[in-house]
């Protein structure tokens, strides 16, 4: 990027807000996890802890996915904006760069 111009990399904001989203699914379906495996993880005590982990976690994991949603609905808010932003720029460009009887400004 060089010191006039302004760069964001929209589909990295994209990805950012699709990663935060498989991210949310992924820490939320724990406890179906969890549940999927019941009776192979051993020994009724291994089962019992993490089961207790899971739902002591559950506070924190509000807070994260809460978090992580905001974050995941911004990215994707931004890159549409900006996408947005550069139509309407690229669209008066146009319009500018028309003779005046066409449109344009005739600068």
């Amino acid at each position: 990027m060089t010191a006039d111009r302004l760069s964001v990399d929209l589909p990295g904001l994209d990805s950012l807000a699709s990663n935060l989203t498989s991210i949310r699914s992924a820490m939320n379906a724990t406890r179906s996890t969890l549940e999927n495996y019941r009776g192979q993880m051993g020994s009724p005590e291994i089962e019992d802890a993490l089961g207790d982990f899971e739902h002591g976690w559950s506070d924190g994991r509000k807070k994260i996915d809460d978090n992580a949603n905001k974050l995941a609905t911004m990215a994707s808010e931004s890159a549409e904006a900006l996408r947005q932003v550069d139509s309407n720029l690229d669209a008066e460009l146009v319009r500018a760069s028309q003779p005046a009887d066409e449109g344009g400004r005739g600068d």
